[in-house]
């Protein structure tokens, strides 16, 4: 066993280890999730998404008091109600009078073309009576868009509907302003307010994200479609709006919504599709909606029809995600007029610092108490408090954390604790004890590690067995053919030990030394080390037997003994080289003993000690005299078994 580390070195040695790799993955893990480079990877973007969507999930909805949707719906488009889409520009300018009383009116519609003069519109052209219909409403908000492809292109100097760049202004995403494409002309001009409505969703198509702002490259400030609409409900100037940006924020009359490093808002989501009020064009138009539902009411108007295909998946999953682009849109505006954003907080400085410290404190934990205690705290402290962090957060800080970064920092480090603290000790003790011991003796110290006390005094009983003439044997046969030899009977001499539940200490050349009651409750260790002699000595009968047949074997006699008394048990040694075994004078006084197997020719002694705890029944033990033992004063009285024969042994 020369070679093994103590149990309490090698637990002190993997502990450090542990704490050192579960800081390091703490540390390389936070650094991953805020480097921008790596921050998309190892599923911190699946991590926050799906805890982000889970909140919205399970958070109360809140009806806006003063939004309303109008939907563009299937019953709206048939027959016997306003008939198949595209509707003529009149009938828009018709539902414009009937949401008279709307302290604004938006239109999540696109009028990028003009619509061409039908037979009966020889007096006034479809464009220019809505027109008409939104300068007298003086509320009305259109929407642009970005053109990707410039189809129809067409002189915008005529239209100038973003807001002038001020002094201050946060680093906005940039566009081109020439493909920025307003209503037609007519409708530009007659509109209180434009803005686009284009809007990117996150990597898994959901929309959580908008660009209230964006700056295009003709120097102008361009407004999304819901900060129009928010500015022109609130009355706060435009350049007073993009001038809020400087400070990390937007604000339209509103709590000021907090931008990420990209200038986009989280938006702030009031509930599942439906939550805000809504009803459809055709009751509006044909008279059907009381005017006190629409008094002072923010209108947006938009397509709910499944042919429109007007669809932005939300964060609810609950709802299979299903949600109208008109309703992302009025959420947007409460979000700038009413709730507020939750501040993006994925680098914050502050929360990298919380994830380092709870994934160092994690691993601490499971490393530094006791084998199944630390793994148990650390799973409480990730539960605790890495998992409902981003809820917390999210809840009563209204912040949205790197809540990736969190959950792997603590949770990573506790996954590589627990498989290797978990049964660490039985795996030590199996390591250093396995080929020593009998595997039910393997078997008790593995669920019971405690038994392997170290540094301890003992009552236990000790055998030493030697090769007589072992130093002519090895002059006369061939080294390999005597190694062979020896394995043979040491293999023979190491199951007589394990079979009566001994501890295999140490091979000496051909010597052996095996223990008894070295750890854990063996009362009979004086007649189990007695049986194992005489099932060496048998053992021993058979091998000569064998290899008196064999040309390049020779039988051999070998001399053992026992002695039973106190001894220091435990790992002793080196910290590189340790070995579990029995320290004292009893050790000394067992060697002694197995020495005077030679002068008394005998294969077996027992001292007084160790036969004074064998019951006659087990064995007929005879004393053979009083011998000196040196280092010690008293003589010692030994013992041999009655039926054997004293021989001539060769020194």
């Amino acid at each position: 066993m020369a070679g093994d580390p103590t149990l309490s070195h090698r637990r002190a040695e993997i502990r450090q280890r542990g704490i050192t790799t579960a800081a390091l993955i703490a540390v390389l893990v936070v650094a991953f999730r805020y480097v921008s480079l790596t921050s998309g990877l190892f599923g911190f973007p699946l991590i926050e998404n799906f805890a982000y969507d889970l909140a919205y999930d399970y958070a109360d909805a809140q009806q806006p008091p003063d939004l309303l949707i109008v939907t563009i719906d299937d019953t709206s488009l048939q027959p016997q109600h306003q008939g198949r889409w595209p509707w003529s520009r009149r009938t828009h300018g018709e539902l414009v009078r009937k949401l008279k009383g709307a302290r604004v009116i938006a239109f999540d519609v696109i009028f990028s073309e003009p619509e061409a003069p039908g037979p009966t519109d020889s007096l006034e052209a479809p464009d220019m009576a809505f027109a008409r219909a939104i300068r007298e409403a003086g509320n009305v908000v259109l929407a642009a868009h970005r053109a990707v492809e410039m189809e129809y292109r067409r002189d915008r100097a005529e239209v100038a509907w973003g807001y002038d760049k001020p002094a201050a202004l946060a680093p906005l995403p940039i566009v081109q302003a020439e493909n920025l494409m307003p209503p037609t002309s007519p409708l530009a001009e007659a509109a209180a307010a434009i803005g686009y409505v284009d809007i990117a969703p996150d990597a898994d198509g959901v929309f959580r994200r908008v660009e209230p702002l964006r700056l295009g490259s003709d120097g102008a400030v361009y407004p999304h479609f819901a900060t129009a609409i928010a500015q022109l409900a609130s009355g706060v100037p435009g350049e007073q709006i993009a001038a809020s940006t400087a400070v990390g924020s937007i604000a339209t009359g509103g709590p000021a919504c907090p931008l990420d490093g990209d200038a986009r808002m989280l938006i702030d989501y009031c509930g599942p599709t439906g939550t805000i009020d809504r009803v459809s064009v055709w009751e509006v138009l044909e008279g059907r909606v009381d005017p006190s539902r629409l008094a002072d009411r923010i209108v947006l108007i938009g397509a709910s029809a499944p042919g429109l295909y007007d669809l932005r998946p939300s964060p609810y999953r609950s709802t299979n995600r299903e949600f109208l682009g008109v309703e992302t849109n009025a959420n947007i505006v409460n979000s700038l007029l009413h709730s507020g954003a939750r501040a993006p907080a994925t680098k914050s400085l502050l929360w990298a610092l919380f994830a380092l410290l709870l994934g160092l404190t994690v691993g601490w934990l499971a490393w530094s108490s006791g084998e199944t205690l630390g793994p148990l705290l650390a799973a409480l402290m990730v539960v605790a408090v890495a998992l409902p962090s981003f809820f917390f957060a999210f809840a009563f800080m209204r912040s949205v954390i790197a809540y990736g970064a969190v959950l792997l920092a603590a949770v990573i480090p506790l996954a590589v604790a627990i498989p290797q603290r978990l049964g660490r000790d039985k795996r030590l003790i199996r390591g250093q004890f396995s080929a020593y011991v009998s595997p039910e003796v393997l078997r008790q110290l593995t669920e019971e590690p405690e038994l392997v006390a170290e540094g301890t005094r003992r009552d236990v009983t000790l055998l030493f067995a030697d090769v007589r003439g072992s130093t002519s044997l090895s002059e006369r046969i061939e080294p390999e053919v005597w190694v062979a030899q020896l394995n043979e009977y040491l293999s023979q001499m190491s199951d007589a030990v394990f079979e009566q539940d001994g501890y295999l200490d140490k091979f000496m050349g051909d010597g052996i030394m095996a223990l008894w009651n070295g750890f854990g409750n063996q009362p009979d260790h004086a007649e189990l080390a007695l049986n194992t002699s005489r099932e060496m000595l048998r053992r021993l009968e058979v091998l000569n037997r064998f290899w008196a047949q064999h040309e390049q074997r020779t039988p051999f006699r070998i001399g053992i003994a026992i002695h039973s008394g106190e001894a220091i048990v435990g790992n002793v040694g080196s910290e590189q080289r340790m070995q579990y075994t029995a320290i004292g004078d009893s050790v000394n006084t067992a060697s002694r003993i197995e020495g005077m197997t030679k002068l008394h020719g005998r294969q077996f002694l027992a001292s007084e000690t160790a036969a004074a705890r064998i019951s006659p029944e087990v064995a007929e033990l005879v004393e053979i005299g009083e011998a000196e033992v040196r280092g010690r004063e008293a003589t010692i009285t030994i013992l041999g078994f009655a039926d054997e024969e004293p021989v001539e042994v060769e020194e």
